[in-house]
């Protein structure tokens, strides 16, 4: 019997892609049980001889450029598509990449966000992700109405949606938990934390805290973080950043000098691989106002760091105070406080790391791939 053709629309499938990366753990998973076709600027194609990619390309800046662009574009190399090779099965689309498809996989609400969170960034980034939330807003709610099934990966989203576009949603919606690879994060015996610490000027009686996301810092909290190290004046307290462009980096920068603690924040850039960044932390930190399941705090759990998190989506369903880490406000002096606590015995935050370990653990890509088959097999 032939195999289900499944159509995957995502501008970016690679494996440092929040939505992407997931996506790509159930293209390796299903490869051997569907045919896929990925239509996307960027994929890191774990099969060539099995799955094909037809390449849309984009530009690379600006975020709305991208979005608009693959929104036009995409449909017209699908119809190419289809004329040579006639109508897949199933179409997946995530959020509103690509109205017409039978799968909605949704990581974000866009409207919810415009009406909850105000954008606080500098005035040109401030203009460029309102047009980018706005423009995603307005092509979203076509996916979830077009979509047969949509796929969210924590129970926030899925209220949201219900709360949001009503509750006739409700019915279409299945939840997949976001996938972390645990043996890639978990941190190897042989890891030379001393090493990489020496590296970037830190000493073994340092206690660093890691703060991680490839951009968006005004969401992601990273403001409120710096007050909070500048509160708790600890001078073992040290904060690695890793991720953002140039502009958000130098931006923040200048935040963190105007609070005098240049010496205890070191900011990275993007890197390919978080991993050693983790491996040689003693906590993560992520005072976010909005996340639907963020896949970098389960990275950091798996690589057995405790977890200090606002109570956004997806985090609340696996971090247990005071267990596997601390839940917080998004408040400097709130953050603060909790990191004087985390801070005053290095010994538990061992323990609560291995928790954290063993608890991120149940998310792994075997569980997500047998949800994805079962979503999929219950559609061809």
């Amino acid at each position: 019997m032939s195999k289900k053709t499944v159509a995957i629309f995502d501008l970016c499938v690679t494996s440092n892609s929040p939505i992407g990366s997931c996506l790509l753990q159930m293209i390796r998973g299903l490869c051997e049980d569907y045919q896929f076709v990925v239509f996307a600027d960027k994929f890191e194609n774990p099969a060539p001889d099995r799955i094909k990619w037809i390449r849309v390309p984009l530009p690379e800046k600006p975020v709305f450029l991208r979005f608009m662009a693959f929104n036009w574009l995409a449909p017209q190399y699908y119809r190419n598509y289809v004329r040579v090779e006639g109508e897949p099965q199933i179409v997946i689309g995530t959020e509103g990449e690509f109205p017409n498809c039978d799968i909605c996989y949704a990581h974000f609400c866009h409207k919810a966000y415009l009406k909850r969170f105000p954008n606080k960034a500098s005035f040109p980034r401030r203009f460029a992700r309102s047009i980018n939330r706005r423009f995603n807003a307005s092509q979203e709610v076509k996916a979830y109405t077009h979509a047969e099934t949509i796929v969210v990966p924590s129970k926030g989203l899925a209220n949201e949606l219900t709360q949001v576009y009503g509750s006739l949603l409700e019915k279409k919606i299945k939840r997949i938990p976001n996938p972390v690879d645990v043996e890639h994060f978990t941190r190897p015996q042989t890891f030379d934390s001393q090493l990489m610490r020496t590296k970037l000027g830190l000493s073994s009686e340092d206690v660093v805290l890691v703060f991680a996301a490839l951009g968006d810092f005004d969401r992601k909290g990273l403001k409120p973080l710096l007050e909070a190290l500048a509160i708790l004046k600890n001078p073992q307290a040290k904060l690695l950043i890793v991720g953002g462009n140039h502009s958000e980096i130098k931006e923040y920068a200048a935040i963190r000098d105007r609070l005098e603690i240049a010496e205890k924040v070191v900011f990275l850039g993007f890197q390919s691989d978080v991993r050693p960044y983790l491996w040689l932390s003693d906590l993560f930190v992520f005072p976010s106002n909005y996340e639907v399941f963020p896949l970098v705090t389960l990275q950091a759990a798996v690589a057995s760091l405790p977890i200090i998190a606002t109570k956004v989506y997806g985090v609340e369903e696996f971090l247990q105070n005071g267990v596997n880490g601390w839940l917080i406000e998004r408040d400097a002096k709130c953050i603060a406080e909790t990191l004087k606590v985390a801070l005053t015995d290095r010994e538990r935050l061992l323990q609560m790391g291995v928790a954290a370990h063993h608890k991120a653990s149940e998310y792994n890509k075997t569980v997500f791939v047998e949800r994805w088959h079962t979503v999929l097999s219950s559609l061809v």
